[in-house]
């Protein structure tokens, strides 16, 4: 069980960083074309994830 818990921390840990690049690319990238709003899009989607997986630390 302590493991399982472990390797959730570190997922969580691992989406809150790709949250965070996520932010900074899509800021980058929003305004300069159809792919990069789509881009941003999905990034978004990724900062999301981000957001729910805290709730299991």
């Amino acid at each position: 069980m302590g493991e399982a818990v472990t390797q959730v921390q570190e997922v969580a840990d691992h989406l809150q960083t790709l949250a965070v690049q996520a932010t900074m690319l899509s800021l980058k990238y929003e305004s300069k074309s159809d792919w990069g709003r789509e881009l941003a899009w999905l990034l978004r989607k990724v900062k999301a994830l981000s957001i729910r997986g805290k709730s299991y630390m």
